[in-house]
């Protein structure tokens, strides 16, 4: 009898275990799960950045020889006006945050890009720079060596693009060593 009872228990929670559990069932191939209908209440977390609130995107521009305008603005010369996008701590003044990354970079060539930096051999500082009804003045100092003539319409459109990529900036005028730009251009 206690035999009979114990079994009797085993095969009622059997039973009870399998009816508990669900079957599977397969949809047919052809039908489409049903749709729900999902409204965010929340604003969806934003994309990770490898620019921090601290940090500003600016463009320095650098030559890529003998291009003829494939690779960016045609300067005249045969060779194009690239601009290199870097990030940088964000300055009181993108401007000078700007002239600053590209007065620094003291290698002919820009990494593995193959872009030409017509002041890497010049020692230049930016002095200060000021912005005023859309004009760009730009004060530089220190000494200006080029490789050769072809160099003064790099350096002018590497230096005047650096300053025309921002919105406020309609019109530029650098002074080197208190000569403008050109003067100092025309006595190499």
């Amino acid at each position: 009898m206690k035999r009979l009872r114990v079994l009797l228990l085993i095969l009622v929670v059997t039973l009870t275990t399998i009816g508990c559990t669900k079957t599977p069932q397969s949809a047919p191939i052809d039908q489409k799960p049903p749709q729900t209908e999902i409204r965010q209440t929340t604003p969806p977390p934003e994309e990770p950045s490898t620019q921090t609130a601290q940090e500003v995107q600016v463009k320095i521009f650098l030559i890529a020889l003998d291009d003829k305008g494939k690779s960016g603005q045609d300067i005249g010369t045969g060779d194009s006006l690239v601009p290199v996008v870097r990030t940088i701590p964000t300055p009181n003044a993108p401007l000078m945050g700007a002239f600053d990354e590209l007065l620094a970079l003291k290698e002919p060539y820009y990494g593995q890009s193959g872009l030409y930096n017509a002041l890497y051999r010049s020692d230049l500082k930016l002095v200060k720079s000021m912005i005023t009804n859309g004009k760009a003045e730009i004060y530089l100092s220190g000494s200006l060596t080029l490789g050769g003539i072809m160099d003064n319409p790099r350096v002018e459109n590497q230096l005047n693009a650096t300053a025309l990529q921002f919105s406020t900036v309609h019109e530029v005028q650098i002074y080197l060593n208190d000569k403008t730009l050109k003067d100092a251009l025309s006595l190499k």
